[in-house]
């Protein structure tokens, strides 16, 4: 078995009415239809990072495309949905950790910057400290 026909099995064997109200004639467009469909859950097992918004959005169009030829793609839908959430969460966290890298990089500029006051301020004081000798005060 090819891995198209494996894989429509699954699809078939997981969701039975996936095709209930499907009635294409032509066997041409039928094979469009299962192929977009296999497109779109490829895309969607695609990392976040590779799908752009573009992407998303052609995976929506694709979906509604196959749903208006009569496929129920209920569960394909809350896929997507969930797909763009964590686009959507990827997204804001990597914003949030430039945010944070900037915030950790002024950070560690005023460490070092309050380590070289304080190793200056323990020079001082250890001068200060210091007993005067004979001769300073001679």
């Amino acid at each position: 078995m090819t891995q198209v026909a494996e894989s429509l099995s699954l699809i078939f064997e997981r969701h039975p009415d996936i095709a209930s109200k499907f009635r294409p004639k032509n066997q041409h467009l039928r094979t469009a239809y299962i192929n977009v469909l296999l497109s779109l859950i490829k895309t969607l097992c695609q990392p976040t990072q590779e799908l752009s918004k573009d992407d998303l959005n052609d995976a929506y169009a694709s979906l509604a495309y196959l749903t208006n030829a009569g496929l129920n793609l209920d569960w394909l839908e809350e896929k997507l949905e969930e797909m763009s959430e964590k686009k959507d969460k990827q997204k804001a966290g990597e914003e949030r950790m430039k945010e944070i890298e900037e915030e950790l990089k002024d950070l560690k500029q005023k460490f070092s910057n309050l380590e070289a006051e304080l190793e200056k301020e323990k020079a001082d004081v250890s001068v200060a400290r210091a007993p005067l000798s004979f001769d300073d005060v001679v």
